[in-house]
């Protein structure tokens, strides 16, 4: 069980799947933060049954707000060497957190991103394929990286580096912006694969091409300026 690495997972009204998320995960990680995001649905009653650190936003702010406070809650931590991000909609490999958990303790770079699109992009539903596309081409140009993902939940950063994150966007064009910031500041980092599990109910959880769009003009109006 790894004892100094931090699993970090924003929630919004996963009432379906938050429990088998966390037993899961429970079984690898020590350390589970989740930060219920306003949830309207009984998330909340299920976080307080279960053995997590759980932070709680009376409303509904966005995701990126959810990674900004557990960013917050995780750095003053003594024991923590990294941080795992993990979505909450059973979507996300526990073989993928355990081998980017170990990759992170060891790896001379500051933050692995993950990727949807090395080795089974196939795997990615058409529509979404898409809008990811649009989001990582406009990532790269602005950003000057040359990442083959931009917008994938699943990313393990070492504690080092999270007071060089300054994240300003609540919703999902945080992504983005932390590239932005990545690429500005010099901060290490590579990529390694994800195998994402799309369901019938992920999905419907999932980005839509108009999110694509909003992640865009975030981007123009705080991501890109910072």
């Amino acid at each position: 069980m790894f004892d100094n690495i931090y699993i970090l997972i924003p929630v919004y009204n996963e009432e379906r799947q938050i429990k088998n998320v966390i037993e899961g995960l429970s079984k690898i990680f020590k350390n589970i933060v989740v930060v219920n995001d306003g949830s309207t649905d009984s998330t909340e009653e299920i976080l307080k049954s279960l053995k997590v650190v759980h932070i709680k936003h009376s409303i509904n702010l966005g995701q990126g707000a959810a990674i900004s406070s557990g960013f917050k809650y995780i750095s003053k931590q003594k024991n923590a060497h990294a941080v795992i991000t993990f979505d909450a909609d059973g979507q996300h490999s526990l073989d993928d957190a355990y081998s980017f958990a170990t990759e992170i303790t060891k790896c001379k770079e500051e933050i692995i991103f993950g990727s949807r699109f090395i080795g089974k992009k196939e795997n990615i539903p058409f529509l979404k394929r898409i809008v990811l596309s649009i989001v990582i081409f406009f990532t790269n140009k602005f950003s000057r990286t040359n990442l083959t993902d931009a917008h994938n939940g699943l990313k393990a950063l070492k504690v080092s580096c999270l007071n060089k994150i300054d994240i300003t966007i609540d919703g999902f064009g945080f992504e983005s912006q932390i590239i932005h910031q990545v690429s500005k500041k010099g901060i290490s980092y590579k990529e390694m694969p994800t195998n994402t599990i799309y369901t019938d109910y992920s999905k419907k959880k999932g980005q839509k091409l108009s999110n694509g769009l909003i992640i865009l003009e975030d981007l123009f109006k705080h991501g890109i300026r910072k």
